[in-house]
């Protein structure tokens, strides 16, 4: 990990993530903040730089692999989740997280390719998705940030049907992109509607001309 703390100012640090007291630290530490983060392998210092404008759901997404970057995933599922990290590069208000989250993607896509999980070099590269309606209020900076507590408004907060389908998205020449546990889930990362992903993953067909969807791993 040290050419990721030569290179990133650490915050703080949360490890030991395959540990319900130790997840459950962290969530309580990060309640209500937003800020840069960073998902490091800790031996290698190979790591994931991502935004959050509310750090304790997004930590949980990396360890419960709900939506979380593919190759982080699996380098997740190779080393196990005791040989990573959660690290706080800067904390910041929300209308200033893309701008921050570009400055240390900057530097992160300085380093050599096998020290980063990230595909894209641009923060906020989604497909040119918009936030939702409490990202965008959040954002703006003209709510509080305890106005949107985990869940309040969705009973089905952090829960998965059963029969839910793991869906993968890749891009043209068959690059991983992103998995999510669910098509509620895919939906929301391709700014869709589940139908829409419904239909892609049955024709085969390219979404947007930019990404292949599939309930199955694909090989180019």
């Amino acid at each position: 990990m040290t050419i990721f703390i030569e290179t990133f100012p650490v915050l703080v640090a949360f490890d030991n993530l395959d540990m319900l007291e130790s997840q459950q630290i962290a969530k309580k530490a990060l309640y209500g903040l937003s800020g840069i983060y960073g998902v490091v392998h800790i031996p290698t210092g190979t790591s994931y730089i991502g935004s959050s404008v509310y750090l304790a759901d997004r930590i949980m997404d990396h360890i419960l692999n709900n939506s979380s970057n593919l190759h982080l995933q699996s380098a997740i599922l190779k080393y196990g989740l005791s040989q990573f990290a959660f690290v706080i590069l800067e904390y910041c208000i929300p209308s200033d997280i893309i701008k921050r989250e570009q400055h240390f993607l900057d530097l992160l896509f300085s380093l050599a390719k096998e020290l980063r999980y990230n595909f894209n070099p641009q923060a906020n590269s989604r497909l040119g998705a918009t936030h939702s309606e409490k990202s965008r209020a959040k954002m703006s900076g003209k709510v509080p940030a305890n106005a949107f507590q985990s869940g309040a408004d969705n009973p089905m907060y952090g829960k998965v049907a059963a029969n839910a389908k793991t869906i993968y998205i890749y891009s043209l020449d068959y690059v991983p992109v992103q998995t999510f546990s669910s098509m509620t889930a895919a939906a929301s990362f391709l700014n869709t509607s589940t139908v829409q992903v419904h239909r892609y993953v049955r024709s085969g067909k390219v979404f947007q001309s930019t990404y292949r969807i599939s309930t199955t791993i694909l090989y180019n």
